[in-house]
């Protein structure tokens, strides 16, 4: 199943709630599992009356009387699993297909699909049996909030991924939804978060200070690192947090290491299992490679057997010494920045992709090694988010990143 979801409580009155007056009278309060299967307080409850509780959660969810939407919270997801059951989709299947949600795209969808219920509730609407004139009221009211074109379209796609499917379309491709969403494109169209970008230059200099190697403190070595590592490889903070220590290669002038998950640009035909760090040999000032071996060299004494044998490559710098979580890599990230005067006001940890990208391409770099390098399947991606203005020249990656 997939992670990122608390339990949430679905409050269902004693009493009956649907205007037709077939309300759920014996549903007290429901326990809505989590998605990544953690055990609530009532867990021990829930193996003798799952069936009952699953019955509950399917009369709310499908009854055009719901009850009132203040008086409780949905876990959206839920209903998606619930729709698919209801298919004739077997449980072992309906794992597996709710595993397609990364718990990136879970994230973003969830609120929308909360809204929705919410939406269908106070209307009295089903939410898995809409009208297109529901759902188009549900975007215009979504557009109204002051979002613009991306939450738009996000929104569009969770009630696509609910499976809703109206006069024969699927919800977020109906002729009148994509209508819509083309005005909110000329209403309020979507903008690159950066229209520029810092100069790669900058960070270079400040990282062939923090020299040599053997005399830096942990956490100056952490910093360099990483930095160096997202600029050598355009990576993003996730990738990074994977980095495991287990099975590292360490070759004459590479390092390869695997990854403990999926990272965003996976797909069945560009499946990254491994990152290789390589040698560079005309500044060792800036090489990855003799950093990465310093920094295995001296974590080695910090970790326990645990640590070393299944832990993620980098841990905190102050003690106990364990594993770091993504926002503490973002933050050493902005560190680095903010350290070699760059403006951490106005560009966050992501915005090392944008700048090594956009350097390699003034380097002469073709844009198909760029792509295959950062993961990015269309080059229109590319030209509207990470492509900025920056100056230098070279023919691979790291080496033009480098120079």
């Amino acid at each position: 199943m997939m992670p990122g979801l608390h339990a949430l409580i679905y409050q269902v009155p004693s009493e009956n709630a649907s205007r037709d007056g077939k309300g759920m009278v014996d549903c007290a309060t429901v326990d809505v599992p989590t998605m990544d299967g953690d055990p609530t307080q009532n867990a021990h409850q829930r193996t003798t009356a799952n069936n009952e509780k699953e019955e509950c959660i399917a009369t709310a969810v499908s009854s055009r009387g719901t009850p009132h939407h203040e008086t409780h919270q949905v876990n959206g997801m839920s209903i998606v699993r619930q729709q698919l059951r209801e298919r004739g989709v077997s449980a072992a299947g309906t794992d597996i297909i709710m595993a397609s949600w990364r718990p990136g795209t879970e994230k973003q969808y969830r609120p929308h699909v909360n809204k929705w219920i919410q939406f269908c509730d106070r209307r009295h609407i089903n939410p898995l049996n809409p009208a297109v004139t529901d759902i188009v009221n549900f975007l215009s009211d979504t557009f109204h909030r002051g979002v613009g074109y991306d939450s738009v379209n996000t929104a569009r796609g969770a009630l696509s991924s609910l499976g809703i499917v109206v006069d024969g379309c699927r919800a977020g491709n109906h002729p009148l939804v994509n209508r819509l969403l083309r005005g909110v494109f000329n209403l309020r169209p979507s903008k690159p978060r950066y229209a520029e970008t810092w100069d790669v230059q900058v960070v270079l200099q400040k990282l062939r200070t923090m020299e040599p190697l053997c005399n830096l403190p942990l956490k100056e070595l952490t910093l360099k690192l990483v930095m160096l590592m997202a600029l050598t490889q355009a990576a993003r903070v996730q990738t990074l947090h994977l980095l495991m220590l287990k099975n590292i290669r360490i070759g004459k002038d590479s390092v390869c290491v695997w990854l403990g998950g999926n990272i965003k640009q996976c797909r069945p035909k560009f499946n990254v299992q491994f990152v290789e760090f390589k040698a560079y040999a005309k500044d060792r000032r800036l090489c990855v490679y003799e950093t990465l071996k310093m920094y295995i060299e001296q974590t080695e004494r910090l970790r326990n057997d645990v640590d070393q044998e299944n832990g993620n490559l980098f841990i905190s710098v102050i003690k106990p010494h364990k594993n770091v979580t993504k926002d503490t890599i973002a933050r050493w990230i902005r560190i680095m920045l903010n350290m070699s005067g760059v403006d951490t006001g106005k560009y966050s940890a992501g915005s090392v992709r944008s700048a090594a990208a956009s350097k390699a391409k003034t380097m002469a770099v073709p844009i198909t090694y760029i792509m295959a390098k950062a993961g990015w399947s269309r080059e229109t991606t590319f030209a509207k988010h990470y492509d900025k203005e920056i100056v230098q020249e070279l023919d691979t990656f790291q080496e033009a990143v480098l120079e």
